[in-house]
C-alpha cells in the first residue's frame, strides 16, 4: 500500500475560488444559458400564440410574457446562486490541504472540510484543477501547480490505488 502524506498551502483569492467553480462544474455555462433559452422562446411562442387572434387571450399572454421573464431573469438568478457559493472565497486567506491515506483535509480561516476517501467517486484534472467528486456532496477542488513533479506522482498513483483515478 502507497503512503500519501501530501500538506499544500496556498492563498485562496475569489479568482481562484471562481476558476475552482469552473473546474468543478464545467458545464456551468449551459445549465445558466440552455435554460434561459429555452425559456425565452417558450415565453414568445406562448405570447405569439396568445396575441394571434383577433381578440388577445389575456391567460395565454400573461403565462408567455412570465415564461419570458423567467428566461430573462434565469442567467442572473444563476449568477446569484453562485456569488452566494463563492461569499466565503470574498476575501484572499491562507488555505491549507493535507492529503494523507486516511482523506482529504482543508483548513481556512473559519472553515475547516475533512472526508475520508470512501466518499470519494472520482479524481481528475480539469482546467489546471484536481477535482475530487464526492458521491453526495458535489466536488472540491485544489490547484493542480501547488503538487511539484513528484508530489503528483504520488498523488496520481494514490489515486490510482484507491481505484478514483483511472490509468
Amino acid at each position: 500500500m502507497l503512503s500519501v502524506e501530501i500538506s499544500l498551502s496556498f492563498v485562496a483569492t475569489p479568482e481562484l475560488a471562481k476558476q475552482s467553480y469552473r473546474a468543478c462544474h464545467p458545464s456551468a455555462a449551459v445549465a445558466r444559458w440552455l435554460p434561459a433559452a429555452i425559456y425565452v422562446v417558450l415565453g414568445l411562442l406562448a405570447t405569439a400564440e396568445a396575441v394571434r387572434g383577433t381578440e388577445p387571450d389575456p391567460t395565454g399572454l400573461g403565462v408567455g410574457v412570465l415564461v419570458l421573464l423567467l428566461g430573462i431573469a434565469w442567467p442572473a438568478l444563476h449568477a446569484r446562486r453562485v456569488a452566494r457559493m463563492l461569499r466565503p472565497y470574498a476575501e484572499p486567506a491562507p488555505t491549507r490541504i493535507v492529503l494523507t491515506d486516511a482523506g482529504y483535509a482543508v483548513e481556512a480561516p473559519g472553515r475547516t472540510m475533512t472526508r475520508v476517501w470512501a466518499t470519494f467517486k472520482s479524481a481528475a484534472l480539469v482546467r489546471g484543477f484536481w477535482v475530487l467528486k464526492t458521491a453526495s456532496e458535489g466536488s472540491v477542488a485544489f490547484p493542480a501547480n501547488l503538487l511539484d513533479a513528484t508530489r503528483t506522482e504520488v498523488f496520481r498513483a494514490a489515486m490510482r490505488e484507491k481505484g478514483l483515478l483511472t490509468p
